[in-house]
Protein backbone atom coordinates (compact mmCIF):
# COMPACT_ATOMS: atom_id res chain seq x y z
CA UNK A 1 0.00 0.00 0.00
CA UNK A 2 1.36 3.83 -0.89
CA UNK A 3 -0.57 6.26 0.83
CA UNK A 4 -3.63 4.19 0.97
CA UNK A 5 -4.08 2.81 -2.02
CA UNK A 6 -3.09 -0.78 -3.53
CA UNK A 7 -0.26 -0.52 -6.52
CA UNK A 8 0.78 -3.33 -8.68
CA UNK A 9 4.14 -5.03 -7.71
CA UNK A 10 6.84 -3.75 -10.25
CA UNK A 11 8.71 -6.41 -12.17
CA UNK A 12 12.46 -6.91 -10.90
CA UNK A 13 15.29 -7.72 -13.31
CA UNK A 14 17.20 -10.98 -11.89
CA UNK A 15 19.91 -11.52 -13.93
CA UNK A 16 18.77 -12.07 -17.75
CA UNK A 17 15.12 -13.79 -16.57
CA UNK A 18 12.21 -11.30 -15.59
CA UNK A 19 9.94 -12.11 -12.76
CA UNK A 20 6.27 -10.05 -13.24
CA UNK A 21 4.38 -10.37 -9.62
CA UNK A 22 0.34 -9.84 -9.62
CA UNK A 23 -1.69 -10.55 -7.08
CA UNK A 24 -0.50 -13.88 -5.64
CA UNK A 25 0.46 -15.21 -8.94
CA UNK A 26 4.73 -15.46 -10.03
CA UNK A 27 5.10 -15.79 -13.61
CA UNK A 28 8.74 -16.28 -15.12
CA UNK A 29 9.34 -15.35 -18.64
CA UNK A 30 13.22 -15.70 -20.51
CA UNK A 31 14.50 -13.17 -22.75
CA UNK A 32 13.55 -9.29 -23.37
CA UNK A 33 10.20 -7.56 -21.61
CA UNK A 34 12.06 -3.73 -22.22
CA UNK A 35 8.84 -2.37 -23.07
CA UNK A 36 7.11 -3.85 -19.87
CA UNK A 37 10.21 -2.78 -17.31
CA UNK A 38 10.10 0.63 -18.59
CA UNK A 39 6.60 1.39 -17.53
CA UNK A 40 6.03 3.56 -15.62
CA UNK A 41 3.10 2.84 -12.98
CA UNK A 42 -0.37 5.76 -12.89
CA UNK A 43 -2.96 4.65 -9.81
CA UNK A 44 -4.75 7.28 -10.49
CA UNK A 45 -5.18 6.97 -14.36
CA UNK A 46 -5.04 3.40 -14.32
CA UNK A 47 -8.42 3.87 -11.93
CA UNK A 48 -9.93 6.68 -14.18
CA UNK A 49 -9.06 4.42 -17.45
CA UNK A 50 -10.71 1.40 -15.62
CA UNK A 51 -13.94 3.13 -14.42
CA UNK A 52 -14.39 4.45 -17.84
CA UNK A 53 -14.16 0.76 -19.57
CA UNK A 54 -16.52 -0.15 -16.74
CA UNK A 55 -18.55 1.96 -17.48
CA UNK A 56 -18.61 0.79 -21.24
CA UNK A 57 -19.31 -2.62 -21.06
CA UNK A 58 -16.16 -3.89 -20.74
CA UNK A 59 -15.93 -6.23 -17.22
CA UNK A 60 -12.50 -5.57 -15.31
CA UNK A 61 -11.54 -7.77 -11.89
CA UNK A 62 -10.04 -4.24 -10.38
CA UNK A 63 -7.01 -1.73 -10.56
CA UNK A 64 -5.08 -4.52 -7.88
CA UNK A 65 -5.27 -6.99 -11.25
CA UNK A 66 -5.40 -5.05 -14.18
CA UNK A 67 -3.24 -1.91 -15.87
CA UNK A 68 -4.42 -0.46 -18.64
CA UNK A 69 -1.23 2.27 -19.59
CA UNK A 70 -2.38 5.74 -21.18
CA UNK A 71 -1.22 4.98 -24.55
CA UNK A 72 -4.12 2.45 -25.03
CA UNK A 73 -7.57 3.84 -26.99
CA UNK A 74 -9.78 2.63 -24.46
CA UNK A 75 -12.33 2.69 -27.47
CA UNK A 76 -10.36 -0.51 -28.73
CA UNK A 77 -11.22 -2.73 -26.18
CA UNK A 78 -14.77 -3.91 -26.63
CA UNK A 79 -17.66 -4.00 -24.74
CA UNK A 80 -18.43 -7.55 -23.33
CA UNK A 81 -14.30 -8.37 -23.23
CA UNK A 82 -13.41 -9.45 -19.74
CA UNK A 83 -9.80 -8.42 -18.08
CA UNK A 84 -8.46 -10.59 -15.02
CA UNK A 85 -4.87 -9.89 -14.91
CA UNK A 86 -3.82 -7.87 -17.31
CA UNK A 87 -1.06 -5.29 -17.91
CA UNK A 88 -2.06 -4.14 -21.23
CA UNK A 89 0.53 -1.49 -23.80
CA UNK A 90 0.52 -0.43 -26.91
CA UNK A 91 -1.50 2.59 -28.84
CA UNK A 92 -2.78 -0.14 -31.63
CA UNK A 93 -4.00 -3.04 -29.14
CA UNK A 94 -6.99 -4.19 -29.69
CA UNK A 95 -9.65 -6.57 -27.66
CA UNK A 96 -12.74 -8.08 -28.83
CA UNK A 97 -15.87 -8.98 -27.44
CA UNK A 98 -16.09 -11.47 -25.24
CA UNK A 99 -12.44 -12.08 -24.97
CA UNK A 100 -10.69 -13.16 -21.59
CA UNK A 101 -7.14 -12.01 -20.73
CA UNK A 102 -5.73 -13.38 -18.11
CA UNK A 103 -7.48 -16.26 -16.79
CA UNK A 104 -4.49 -18.29 -15.21
CA UNK A 105 -2.69 -15.11 -14.05
CA UNK A 106 -1.22 -11.87 -15.66
CA UNK A 107 -1.27 -11.32 -19.05
CA UNK A 108 1.11 -8.95 -20.93
CA UNK A 109 -0.60 -7.66 -23.52
CA UNK A 110 1.46 -4.85 -26.08
CA UNK A 111 0.68 -3.75 -29.45
CA UNK A 112 -1.45 -7.15 -29.74
CA UNK A 113 -4.77 -7.62 -31.74
CA UNK A 114 -7.13 -9.94 -29.62
CA UNK A 115 -10.09 -11.15 -31.29
CA UNK A 116 -13.83 -11.85 -30.17
CA UNK A 117 -14.07 -14.45 -27.72
CA UNK A 118 -10.12 -15.39 -27.59
CA UNK A 119 -9.22 -16.96 -24.45
CA UNK A 120 -5.63 -15.96 -22.77
CA UNK A 121 -3.96 -17.63 -19.87
CA UNK A 122 -0.59 -16.21 -18.35
CA UNK A 123 1.66 -14.98 -20.70
CA UNK A 124 3.24 -12.47 -23.00
CA UNK A 125 1.72 -11.54 -26.05
CA UNK A 126 3.13 -9.28 -28.14
CA UNK A 127 2.87 -7.61 -31.84
CA UNK A 128 0.45 -11.11 -32.36
CA UNK A 129 -2.91 -11.37 -34.21
CA UNK A 130 -5.33 -13.49 -32.10
CA UNK A 131 -8.78 -14.47 -34.40
CA UNK A 132 -11.91 -15.28 -33.15
CA UNK A 133 -12.49 -18.06 -30.04
CA UNK A 134 -8.63 -18.78 -30.22
CA UNK A 135 -6.75 -19.83 -27.32
CA UNK A 136 -3.49 -20.13 -25.53
CA UNK A 137 -3.67 -21.40 -21.78
CA UNK A 138 -1.30 -20.67 -20.15
CA UNK A 139 2.95 -19.00 -19.55
CA UNK A 140 3.01 -18.56 -23.42
CA UNK A 141 5.27 -16.44 -25.68
CA UNK A 142 3.64 -15.00 -28.61
CA UNK A 143 5.94 -12.53 -29.73
CA UNK A 144 6.19 -10.29 -33.87
CA UNK A 145 5.01 -11.98 -36.64
CA UNK A 146 2.52 -14.55 -34.32
CA UNK A 147 -1.09 -15.36 -36.15
CA UNK A 148 -3.76 -17.93 -34.66
CA UNK A 149 -6.41 -18.46 -36.98
CA UNK A 150 -10.33 -19.53 -35.74
CA UNK A 151 -10.13 -21.85 -32.83
CA UNK A 152 -5.97 -22.53 -33.07
CA UNK A 153 -5.44 -23.39 -29.27
CA UNK A 154 -2.11 -23.49 -27.51
CA UNK A 155 -1.84 -25.44 -24.33
CA UNK A 156 1.02 -24.82 -21.77
CA UNK A 157 4.31 -22.92 -22.06
CA UNK A 158 4.70 -22.43 -25.75
CA UNK A 159 6.45 -20.31 -27.18
CA UNK A 160 5.95 -18.65 -30.97
CA UNK A 161 7.17 -16.23 -33.25
CA UNK A 162 7.07 -15.57 -36.95
CA UNK A 163 4.34 -18.41 -36.40
CA UNK A 164 1.19 -19.26 -38.40
CA UNK A 165 -1.25 -21.18 -37.20
CA UNK A 166 -4.04 -21.71 -39.27
CA UNK A 167 -8.23 -22.45 -37.69
CA UNK A 168 -8.38 -25.10 -35.47
CA UNK A 169 -4.56 -26.25 -35.53
CA UNK A 170 -3.74 -27.40 -31.55
CA UNK A 171 -0.29 -26.93 -30.46
CA UNK A 172 0.11 -29.02 -26.85
CA UNK A 173 2.32 -28.23 -23.94
CA UNK A 174 6.59 -27.74 -23.64
CA UNK A 175 7.03 -26.43 -27.09
CA UNK A 176 9.13 -23.91 -28.79
CA UNK A 177 7.68 -23.55 -32.46
CA UNK A 178 9.39 -20.09 -34.14
CA UNK A 179 9.34 -19.78 -37.82
CA UNK A 180 6.68 -22.29 -39.11
CA UNK A 181 3.65 -21.83 -41.11
CA UNK A 182 1.15 -24.66 -39.99
CA UNK A 183 -2.05 -25.79 -41.35
CA UNK A 184 -4.23 -29.03 -42.22
CA UNK A 185 -7.37 -30.54 -41.00
CA UNK A 186 -10.96 -29.54 -41.43
CA UNK A 187 -12.17 -28.65 -38.31
CA UNK A 188 -11.79 -28.27 -34.44
CA UNK A 189 -12.32 -32.05 -34.62
CA UNK A 190 -9.93 -33.07 -37.36
CA UNK A 191 -6.95 -30.57 -36.99
CA UNK A 192 -2.84 -30.59 -37.09
CA UNK A 193 -1.27 -30.98 -33.98
CA UNK A 194 1.69 -30.18 -32.35
CA UNK A 195 2.74 -32.55 -29.59
CA UNK A 196 4.03 -31.56 -26.36
CA UNK A 197 7.89 -31.22 -26.09
CA UNK A 198 8.52 -30.66 -29.73
CA UNK A 199 10.85 -28.07 -31.29
CA UNK A 200 11.32 -26.29 -34.06
CA UNK A 201 15.42 -25.75 -34.41
CA UNK A 202 15.26 -22.87 -36.79
CA UNK A 203 19.01 -21.82 -35.83
CA UNK A 204 21.95 -24.04 -37.47
CA UNK A 205 25.67 -24.11 -35.66
CA UNK A 206 26.64 -20.82 -38.10
CA UNK A 207 23.68 -18.82 -36.73
CA UNK A 208 21.65 -19.04 -39.68
CA UNK A 209 17.99 -18.72 -39.39
CA UNK A 210 15.80 -20.44 -41.46
CA UNK A 211 11.89 -21.49 -41.60
CA UNK A 212 9.83 -24.58 -42.36
CA UNK A 213 6.25 -25.15 -44.35
CA UNK A 214 3.72 -27.74 -43.13
CA UNK A 215 1.01 -28.31 -45.26
CA UNK A 216 0.58 -24.82 -47.32
CA UNK A 217 -1.23 -21.93 -47.36
CA UNK A 218 -4.36 -24.47 -49.39
CA UNK A 219 -5.19 -25.21 -45.76
CA UNK A 220 -6.94 -22.23 -44.78
CA UNK A 221 -9.61 -24.20 -47.41
CA UNK A 222 -10.31 -26.44 -44.08
CA UNK A 223 -10.23 -29.49 -46.83
CA UNK A 224 -6.89 -31.08 -46.54
CA UNK A 225 -5.57 -34.20 -44.77
CA UNK A 226 -4.06 -33.40 -41.02
CA UNK A 227 -0.48 -33.09 -39.94
CA UNK A 228 0.73 -34.55 -36.65
CA UNK A 229 4.18 -33.99 -34.94
CA UNK A 230 4.14 -36.20 -32.43
CA UNK A 231 5.38 -35.52 -28.67
CA UNK A 232 9.39 -34.59 -27.97
CA UNK A 233 9.52 -34.87 -31.91
CA UNK A 234 12.41 -31.94 -33.36
CA UNK A 235 11.89 -30.25 -36.67
CA UNK A 236 15.43 -28.88 -38.18
CA UNK A 237 14.40 -26.22 -39.93
CA UNK A 238 14.30 -25.75 -43.35
CA UNK A 239 11.80 -28.36 -44.16
CA UNK A 240 8.18 -28.80 -45.88
CA UNK A 241 6.06 -31.09 -44.18
CA UNK A 242 3.11 -31.96 -46.49
CA UNK A 243 -0.43 -32.85 -46.21
CA UNK A 244 -1.41 -36.02 -44.03
CA UNK A 245 2.69 -36.60 -42.52
CA UNK A 246 3.01 -37.95 -39.06
CA UNK A 247 6.28 -37.46 -37.26
CA UNK A 248 6.51 -40.43 -34.76
CA UNK A 249 7.36 -39.54 -31.21
CA UNK A 250 10.76 -38.81 -29.91
CA UNK A 251 11.75 -38.43 -33.81
CA UNK A 252 14.06 -35.65 -35.24
CA UNK A 253 13.48 -34.68 -38.87
CA UNK A 254 15.82 -33.00 -40.97
CA UNK A 255 14.39 -33.48 -45.01
CA UNK A 256 11.06 -33.28 -46.18
CA UNK A 257 8.23 -35.32 -45.81
CA UNK A 258 6.38 -36.19 -48.56
CA UNK A 259 2.16 -36.69 -48.80
CA UNK A 260 0.76 -39.33 -46.25
CA UNK A 261 4.23 -40.26 -44.67
CA UNK A 262 4.90 -41.85 -41.90
CA UNK A 263 7.94 -40.53 -40.52
CA UNK A 264 10.51 -41.83 -38.08
CA UNK A 265 12.93 -39.07 -38.45
CA UNK A 266 16.54 -39.06 -39.76
CA UNK A 267 19.87 -39.98 -38.89
CA UNK A 268 22.26 -36.74 -38.34
CA UNK A 269 25.18 -38.13 -40.59
CA UNK A 270 28.81 -38.74 -39.74
CA UNK A 271 30.98 -36.84 -37.31
CA UNK A 272 34.16 -35.23 -38.86
CA UNK A 273 36.16 -32.09 -39.29
CA UNK A 274 33.61 -28.80 -39.45
CA UNK A 275 34.47 -25.38 -40.39
CA UNK A 276 31.80 -22.86 -39.59
CA UNK A 277 33.08 -20.58 -42.04
CA UNK A 278 32.62 -22.59 -44.93
CA UNK A 279 29.03 -23.40 -46.91
CA UNK A 280 28.35 -25.99 -49.40
CA UNK A 281 25.14 -26.74 -51.34
CA UNK A 282 22.52 -24.63 -50.43
CA UNK A 283 19.99 -24.68 -53.10
CA UNK A 284 17.38 -26.84 -51.14
CA UNK A 285 17.36 -24.31 -47.77
CA UNK A 286 16.95 -21.36 -50.42
CA UNK A 287 14.60 -23.54 -52.40
CA UNK A 288 12.60 -24.73 -48.87
CA UNK A 289 12.61 -20.50 -48.13
CA UNK A 290 11.32 -19.71 -51.27
CA UNK A 291 8.37 -22.26 -50.76
CA UNK A 292 7.68 -20.55 -47.49
CA UNK A 293 7.74 -17.33 -48.51
CA UNK A 294 5.78 -18.36 -51.36
CA UNK A 295 2.76 -19.33 -49.47
CA UNK A 296 2.84 -16.57 -46.83
CA UNK A 297 2.25 -14.47 -50.23
CA UNK A 298 -0.82 -16.70 -50.76
CA UNK A 299 -1.96 -16.07 -47.35
CA UNK A 300 -2.07 -12.22 -47.81
CA UNK A 301 -3.70 -12.31 -51.04
CA UNK A 302 -6.16 -14.84 -49.20
CA UNK A 303 -6.85 -12.25 -46.79
CA UNK A 304 -6.57 -9.01 -49.09
CA UNK A 305 -8.82 -10.78 -52.20
CA UNK A 306 -11.27 -12.95 -50.02
CA UNK A 307 -11.31 -12.36 -46.19
CA UNK A 308 -11.24 -8.28 -46.28
CA UNK A 309 -13.34 -7.40 -48.76
CA UNK A 310 -16.40 -9.71 -47.14
CA UNK A 311 -15.58 -9.20 -43.33
CA UNK A 312 -17.54 -7.76 -41.04
CA UNK A 313 -16.39 -3.95 -39.62
CA UNK A 314 -15.48 -5.53 -36.87
CA UNK A 315 -12.91 -7.90 -38.11
CA UNK A 316 -11.34 -5.27 -40.57
CA UNK A 317 -8.43 -4.80 -38.13
CA UNK A 318 -7.72 -8.02 -36.97
CA UNK A 319 -7.76 -9.12 -41.16
CA UNK A 320 -5.10 -6.13 -41.61
CA UNK A 321 -3.02 -6.33 -38.66
CA UNK A 322 -2.99 -10.14 -39.57
CA UNK A 323 -1.97 -9.24 -43.37
CA UNK A 324 0.72 -7.27 -41.78
CA UNK A 325 2.37 -9.83 -39.79
CA UNK A 326 2.33 -12.25 -42.67
CA UNK A 327 4.41 -9.27 -44.22
CA UNK A 328 6.75 -8.98 -41.11
CA UNK A 329 7.17 -12.58 -41.84
CA UNK A 330 8.23 -12.34 -45.28
CA UNK A 331 10.62 -9.34 -44.81
CA UNK A 332 12.17 -11.17 -42.24
CA UNK A 333 12.82 -14.66 -44.22
CA UNK A 334 14.83 -11.90 -47.18
CA UNK A 335 16.73 -10.84 -44.18
CA UNK A 336 17.84 -14.25 -42.85
CA UNK A 337 18.76 -15.02 -46.56
CA UNK A 338 20.32 -11.98 -47.30
CA UNK A 339 22.68 -12.30 -43.82
CA UNK A 340 23.92 -15.81 -45.61
CA UNK A 341 24.86 -14.67 -48.72
CA UNK A 342 26.90 -11.79 -46.97
CA UNK A 343 28.86 -14.70 -45.56
CA UNK A 344 29.80 -16.28 -48.86
CA UNK A 345 32.91 -14.20 -49.65
CA UNK A 346 34.93 -15.66 -46.24
CA UNK A 347 33.71 -18.71 -47.43
CA UNK A 348 34.70 -18.66 -50.93
CA UNK A 349 38.36 -17.78 -50.12
CA UNK A 350 38.73 -21.25 -48.69
CA UNK A 351 40.63 -23.66 -51.03
CA UNK A 352 38.37 -26.29 -52.83
CA UNK A 353 39.00 -29.30 -52.37
CA UNK A 354 37.51 -31.17 -55.20
CA UNK A 355 35.57 -30.98 -58.34
CA UNK A 356 32.36 -31.03 -55.92
CA UNK A 357 33.48 -27.95 -53.91
CA UNK A 358 34.15 -26.23 -57.23
CA UNK A 359 30.93 -26.51 -58.16
CA UNK A 360 29.58 -25.31 -54.78
CA UNK A 361 32.02 -22.22 -55.11
CA UNK A 362 30.06 -21.27 -58.16
CA UNK A 363 26.60 -21.65 -57.09
CA UNK A 364 27.90 -19.12 -53.96
CA UNK A 365 28.96 -17.07 -56.90
CA UNK A 366 25.28 -16.56 -58.17
CA UNK A 367 23.76 -16.22 -54.97
CA UNK A 368 26.68 -13.40 -54.42
CA UNK A 369 25.93 -11.31 -58.11
CA UNK A 370 21.87 -12.19 -57.27
CA UNK A 371 21.40 -11.19 -54.14
CA UNK A 372 19.56 -8.07 -54.81
CA UNK A 373 17.35 -10.16 -57.54
CA UNK A 374 16.64 -12.57 -54.90
CA UNK A 375 15.19 -10.10 -51.98
CA UNK A 376 13.23 -8.08 -55.22
CA UNK A 377 11.71 -11.62 -55.93
CA UNK A 378 10.84 -12.82 -53.06
CA UNK A 379 9.54 -9.29 -51.08
CA UNK A 380 7.53 -8.83 -54.60
CA UNK A 381 3.66 -8.64 -54.69
CA UNK A 382 1.70 -10.04 -57.61
CA UNK A 383 -1.45 -10.95 -56.74
CA UNK A 384 -4.46 -11.56 -58.92
CA UNK A 385 -7.86 -11.05 -58.30
CA UNK A 386 -9.74 -14.40 -56.51
CA UNK A 387 -11.63 -15.87 -59.45
CA UNK A 388 -14.95 -14.94 -60.00
CA UNK A 389 -16.46 -17.84 -59.87
CA UNK A 390 -15.12 -18.55 -56.29
CA UNK A 391 -16.25 -15.08 -55.03
CA UNK A 392 -19.53 -15.35 -55.87
CA UNK A 393 -20.25 -18.73 -53.96
CA UNK A 394 -18.39 -17.85 -51.05
CA UNK A 395 -19.80 -14.15 -51.05
CA UNK A 396 -23.45 -15.89 -50.77
CA UNK A 397 -22.29 -18.48 -48.33
CA UNK A 398 -20.86 -15.48 -46.07
CA UNK A 399 -24.38 -13.82 -45.42
CA UNK A 400 -25.29 -14.61 -41.99
CA UNK A 401 -22.37 -17.09 -41.47
CA UNK A 402 -18.92 -17.33 -40.30
CA UNK A 403 -15.59 -17.07 -42.48
CA UNK A 404 -14.71 -20.60 -41.50
CA UNK A 405 -18.47 -22.20 -41.48
CA UNK A 406 -18.70 -20.73 -45.46
CA UNK A 407 -15.04 -21.48 -46.27
CA UNK A 408 -16.29 -25.24 -44.84
CA UNK A 409 -19.72 -25.11 -46.57
CA UNK A 410 -17.99 -24.34 -50.42
CA UNK A 411 -18.71 -26.78 -52.67
CA UNK A 412 -15.75 -28.72 -53.68
CA UNK A 413 -15.41 -27.33 -57.51
CA UNK A 414 -14.73 -23.94 -55.18
CA UNK A 415 -12.17 -25.09 -53.25
CA UNK A 416 -10.87 -26.62 -56.56
CA UNK A 417 -10.59 -22.86 -57.95
CA UNK A 418 -9.61 -21.11 -54.96
CA UNK A 419 -7.02 -23.46 -54.19
CA UNK A 420 -5.84 -23.12 -57.43
CA UNK A 421 -5.36 -19.37 -56.92
CA UNK A 422 -3.44 -19.67 -53.80
CA UNK A 423 -1.32 -22.29 -55.52
CA UNK A 424 -0.17 -19.90 -58.73
CA UNK A 425 1.14 -17.16 -55.83
CA UNK A 426 2.84 -19.04 -53.88
CA UNK A 427 4.59 -21.06 -56.80
CA UNK A 428 5.97 -18.03 -58.34
CA UNK A 429 8.92 -17.54 -55.42
CA UNK A 430 9.83 -20.81 -55.85
CA UNK A 431 9.85 -20.90 -59.85
CA UNK A 432 12.64 -17.64 -59.81
CA UNK A 433 14.08 -19.60 -57.49
CA UNK A 434 14.87 -23.14 -58.87
CA UNK A 435 15.59 -21.00 -62.26
CA UNK A 436 18.50 -19.09 -60.22
CA UNK A 437 20.05 -22.43 -59.29
CA UNK A 438 19.57 -23.95 -62.85
CA UNK A 439 17.27 -26.30 -61.91
CA UNK A 440 14.31 -27.70 -64.11
CA UNK A 441 10.39 -26.76 -63.52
Amino acid sequence: MVDGRATLPIPREVGRTRLILASATMIVFQGSLTIFMDLAYDDHGNRTRLSWLAQNGVKVWGPERVYVSEEVRLDRISAGAVLMNATITGATTFIGAGAQIGISGLARIHEAQIGPSVVLGAGSYENCVLLHGSKARGFAEFRQGTVLEEEAETSHNVGLKNTVFTAGVVAGSLINFCDVLLSGGSSRNDHSEVGSGSVHFNFDPRGDKFGSLMGDATGCLLKSRRIFVGGNSGVVAPVHLAFGVVVAAGSIVRKDVAENQLSVGDTPGQSGDLDLDRYFDLSRKFYTTAKLVGNLHALRAWYQKVRLPHSESGDKPLYLAADGEFDRHIRHRVKELAKVIGKLEKSLSKPCKNSQDRLFCEQHRILLENNDRINSFLIREEYAEAPVSFVAEYESLRNGRSHTDSVRSLTQEASQVAAEFLREIAARPCLEMRALFGVPD
